[in-house]
């Protein structure tokens, strides 16, 4: 039995978004994080007796200059050297831009693939063909899968393809290629990398997306890792995911629905955090929670998002290794009975539906915004005003304007400080900032 072990994506070094929110976490030790899970892949990779590591690009992150992180990448290739472990990779769209890239020279049982013409690297004492080509620019617009080579007879073949094989809006359409185009080309396994969330696309062959080995914000959630063949002759006996991220990324939605009160509301965000910290195993934990729904509680977390932000930040603190990187309240509240009031509430309603749906009438209301817009743009490094970001900031604005009008009335906040700490500061206010 042969072992590969595929990954893709390691983004060495790339700055982890969000940790500046992080009060009281170790935030010097978490900014090493994809170094940690790139030292974890290689220790999978020993324990395992894997006899090739396959890297399917994205191994620096663009424009990153400090050449200690090459170094660091060589370094710990050296530790498959010992062994015997060979290694395969292509360049990605990051790779292409990269200066270490471009300058770190790669040990020799290193082999990165060309980046004029796909190309072959055979492996006879494994039974393994490796095909591939490297990105030489970042913008790789040429479906490369139509030109990689036919498959070899009697090896066991593998494509390594750094792609957007799903049409995936969160990443560059780079070398674009179909499911169906790779499984037509004969290979017995796809390794593929640029997209960050793992799939199995296909089965017989199996076309898999391993995902990247360490989530870097919010939007990169729960774990995240590599994929493991095990290769019986000319057979693909099985295939196997393994986690190797050092910490852990969660998205927790929390529903206000059924919330009686405020200790129950806070009682429901302890059990989701508690459920993160189990799932990830004993990794260190960043939230973003949300806090939707239609609830009375609406009033009093509109009128004082940042008391209520501080007792969840104090009962994380409880539970241990968990920071809420973000914690946000998108609820509305119950409209009531029928009557004057109600109605003016509806019409204001109606007024916000109809600005997310009509370009023309957001258009006329986003010129009042035409000031902030020149002096804040160059500091926010995006235009405030632009359409697709004030459609999404109409729900909180809603939720505020109803709750500073009194659509719902106060509730009381948590009665037991027993139970739950003081609150303390955070940064942001009412309504919450996209990363």
């Amino acid at each position: 039995m042969i072992t590969v072990v595929h990954a893709a994506d390691l983004h060495i070094d790339s700055p982890l978004r969000g940790l500046g929110r992080l009060e009281g976490a170790p935030v010097d030790d978490l900014r090493l994080a994809t170094r940690r899970a790139f030292v974890r892949l290689i220790d999978t990779c020993l324990e395992e007796q894997a006899a090739l590591l396959v890297l399917a690009g994205d191994v620096f992150d663009g424009e990153w200059r400090d050449f200690n992180t090459g170094l660091f990448f060589v370094r710990e290739l050296g530790r498959l050297r010992d062994v015997g472990t060979q290694v395969a990779m292509v360049r990605g769209n990051h790779d292409a831009e990269s200066v270490i890239s471009r300058h770190i020279p790669l040990p020799e049982h290193v082999f990165s693939f060309s980046v004029d013409a796909p190309e072959s690297r055979d492996y006879p004492r494994l039974g393994l063909a490796v095909h591939g080509q490297s990105y030489g620019v970042r913008s790789v617009d040429d479906n490369l899968a139509a030109a990689y080579p036919a498959r070899r007879r009697d090896l066991f073949n593998l494509g390594v393809l750094h792609t957007n094989a799903v049409a995936s809006s969160e990443h560059g359409n780079y070398a674009p290629c179909t499911v169906a185009q790779l499984v037509r080309h004969g290979y017995d396994y796809w390794a593929l990398g640029h997209v960050h969330r793992a799939q199995v696309l296909h089965r017989d062959p199996w076309v898999v997306y391993p995902g990247n080995l360490q989530g870097r914000h919010a939007h990169e959630s729960g774990a995240k890792g590599c994929t493991l063949l095990r290769l019986d002759g000319l057979r693909l006996d099985r295939v196997e995911s393994r986690e190797v991220d050092v910490l852990r990324w969660a998205e927790l939605v929390v529903s206000a629905d059924a919330a009686r009160d405020m200790d129950d509301l806070l009682a429901q965000i302890r059990v989701r955090m508690q459920a993160a910290l189990a799932d990830a195993s004993g990794r260190p934990v960043l939230a973003r929670i949300t806090v939707e729904g239609t609830t009375p509680l609406h009033a009093a977390l509109a009128a004082d998002p940042t008391a209520v932000q501080g007792q969840v930040r104090a009962l994380a603190a409880e539970l241990g290794e968990l920071w809420p990187e973000k914690i946000r309240f998108v609820t509305r509240p119950p409209l009531g009975e029928p009557g004057e009031l109600n109605d003016l509430f509806q019409t204001l309603r109606d007024e916000l539906r109809l600005l997310a749906e009509d370009p023309a009438a957001l258009a006329r209301y986003s010129e009042g915004l035409a000031p902030l817009v020149t002096a804040a743009a160059p500091l926010l490094g995006h235009r405030p005003d632009e359409p697709a970001r004030l459609v999404a900031r109409l729900g909180e604005l809603e939720a505020l304007l109803l709750a500073r009008l009194g659509a719902a009335p106060p509730v009381p906040k948590a009665s037991s400080p027993q139970t739950h700490a003081a609150p303390v500061a955070w940064s942001e206010g009412a309504v919450s900032h996209e990363v």
